[in-house]
């Protein structure tokens, strides 16, 4: 995967590079380099000067020169893998030695890549497809980082809204458990005020007693006898 370029579109902030070199031009010319790649880039020319860079930038990568006086660079790197802050910073070794004594010794300080000095145009092209690498991995993390942040806090937002729903729901049993009781209450007072079997009339009574009044009467009126018709009058004529 072609990458390059990455450090200035995945995010905002730029791949953050640090060299350490005594040599100052060639520290200077391979900042200007990865300037030129699209990262951020500066140089320290000491153990001192680079551990006080490494802990106010923070940066991604250093560059390391294993040729610094002394022991410093070994001793730099034990220091920024035990340092709050830059210790999950990729350490890249560069020298002019290429034998295992010198990698076995870089790796157990704590080094992660080791590039062997001068750089060739094919180390430069590996140089740039690894700084490439780590921008895309770090950025990647960064991200993840984020998400992770943001689920948590979600997280946290859920859980509360689940609490709230589980008080309303507790509350919503209780006014139901309240109204239950008072529907039992209404009861009970209306048995104690009508109990079952009393002479009370209920409500349709005098309705009923009335219906069967004026059924009476019209069952009177059918049976009552038939008027009788009057007598005839006879004629004159035949008197």
């Amino acid at each position: 995967m072609d990458t390059h370029g990455v450090g200035l579109q995945l995010t905002g902030r730029a791949f953050h590079v640090l060299v350490v070199d005594d040599n100052k031009d060639a520290a200077e010319s391979l900042c200007a380099l990865l300037r030129l790649w699209g990262y951020e880039c500066q140089a320290a020319y000491d153990r001192e000067a680079a551990l006080s860079a490494a802990c106010e930038h923070h940066p991604d990568c250093l560059l390391v020169d294993l040729d610094l006086p002394g022991r410093d660079a070994y001793e730099l790197a034990r220091t920024v893998r035990a340092q709050p802050g830059v210790d999950r910073a990729k350490l890249v070794a560069l020298t002019f030695h290429s034998d295992e004594t010198h990698v076995h010794r870089s790796r157990e300080a704590g080094f992660d890549f080791h590039f062997v000095k001068p750089m060739e145009p094919l180390q430069l092209k590996m140089l740039r497809r690894l700084m490439d690498t780590l921008n895309e991995l770090t950025q990647i993390a960064g991200r993840t980082e984020e998400m992770a942040r943001q689920n948590l806090a979600l997280t946290s937002e859920t859980r509360d809204l689940i609490k709230e729903v589980k008080n309303d729901v507790k509350e919503i049993k209780q006014d139901v458990e309240d109204l239950k009781e008072e529907v039992r209450e209404v009861k009970e007072s209306r048995s104690e005020e009508h109990p079952a079997g009393s002479n009370f009339p209920g409500p349709g009574s005098q309705a009923e007693e009335w219906g069967a009044g004026r059924q009476g009467k019209i069952g009177s009126l059918g049976h009552a006898s038939p008027r009788k018709n009057p007598p005839r009058l006879s004629s004159g004529g035949n008197g």
